[in-house]
């Protein structure tokens, strides 16, 4: 194990903090770090044509950068170098962002308002094949485990972009749907989990 780690975060600050902390206080090195997901893309290939043993371990990707989605580059990393693990790092710590991170092949999401020794300390896990959560969202996960099971993919496209919070017209775009297409599968959502409307089922599963 070599103990390297790449960041991807569109805030200068955020990565170098992060660069520094883990190098002064834990075994885990940062050679690189980029502030969007096309330059970290393009490192990648780079690296993987010439010299893929030198490819990184982990990389700790925000949920959004500027212009991009940070699940999109863990689906992509997932996909061509599945060697490598992703970890989410972001601001929000809803269940909606959580259950996404999933679905994209993240191996781990924790929050920005973490202390920086329960990172270290994920990074350590996802290291060695482990999956982690900080506890909160743990047991949020838990307790919508059955729901989900019963959902269709859309539907579950659908249940995730809810729990962030989004509007219809947010989710049309990102899902390329229509508006009436959102309306039918919200009202199934609603009649699986038992509640009437989006209020809700955010009540329940956001909300504390």
């Amino acid at each position: 194990m070599r103990n390297e780690v790449f960041i991807v975060d569109d805030h200068n600050m955020v990565r170098n903090g992060l660069k520094a902390w883990l190098e002064n206080h834990t075994q885990w090195r940062v050679p690189k770090d980029f502030a969007s997901a096309k330059d970290c893309l393009e490192c990648l290939d780079c690296i993987s044509s010439h010299e893929p043993d030198k490819l990184p371990e982990i990389i700790i990707i925000d949920v959004q950068l500027i212009g991009e989605s940070g699940f999109s580059l863990v689906q992509q990393i997932s996909k061509k170098w599945s060697q490598i693990k992703c970890v989410m790092y972001s601001m929000f710590d809803t269940i909606g962002f959580v259950l996404q991170a999933k679905d994209s092949g993240a191996k781990g999401y924790i929050s920005k308002v973490a202390k920086e020794e329960e990172l270290a300390h994920c990074l350590d896990i996802v290291q060695n094949g482990g999956t982690y959560l900080e506890q909160e969202m743990l047991e949020a996960r838990n307790k919508i485990d059955s729901i989900v099971a019963i959902l269709s993919k859309q539907e579950r496209n659908i249940f995730e972009a809810i729990l962030q919070e989004k509007s219809n017209k947010q989710i049309c775009s990102e899902l390329f749907i229509s508006p009436r297409t959102v309306e039918n599968y919200t009202s199934r959502l609603y009649a699986k989990i038992g509640v009437n409307n989006r209020e809700e089922l955010i009540e329940r599963f956001v909300r504390k």
